[in-house]
């Protein structure tokens, strides 16, 4: 059964490392930044249709790589329980086993990466000023019990 591999946190946990890893053991890696990226979306967020069409389009990838046999690890925020049994449950529906991995850092180091960041281009280097992390890192629903994630704490 192949295995979809969740990865849930907000930027600069190490998402996107951890995506490229998995990708490397051969998993197709589906990440919305870079989708945003390839929309043409580059230091802007994109509208919300933009946004659920590109969604849309990756669960639809990542529902025909697991109907073929093949592992998947989605690189997106998953930061709210709604939205990440929305992806388990399409996971599910493919016939994949999930693997929900939540990854946390302290806010102080979330900020030194997202510093490093600075200057850099491309669809992983994303940046927001520090109140904006703190509103995000703060609006992150932690998992539940029953979500069965595995939490990795990066920093």
């Amino acid at each position: 059964m192949p295995l979809v591999t969740l990865l849930s946190g907000p930027t600069a946990t190490g998402k996107t490392t951890m995506a490229q890893a998995l990708e490397a053991a051969g998993a197709l890696r589906l990440s919305m930044d870079e989708a945003q990226w390839a929309a043409g979306y580059r230091g802007a967020f994109p509208p919300v249709e933009v946004i659920e069409r590109l969604e849309a389009e990756l669960k639809q990838r990542m529902t025909d790589a697991v109907e073929a046999g093949r592992s998947v690890v989605v690189d997106l925020s998953l930061t709210t329980r709604d939205f990440r049994d929305a992806w388990r449950a399409a996971a599910e529906a493919a016939g994949g086993s999930v693997d929900l991995v939540v990854l946390t850092a302290p806010t102080d180091v979330l900020w030194a990466r997202i510093q490093q960041r600075a200057g850099r281009d491309g669809p992983n280097a994303f940046t927001l000023d520090r109140d904006a992390l703190e509103a995000y890192v703060a609006s992150v629903e932690p998992p539940h019990p029953d979500e069965h994630a595995r939490v990795v704490v990066t920093g």
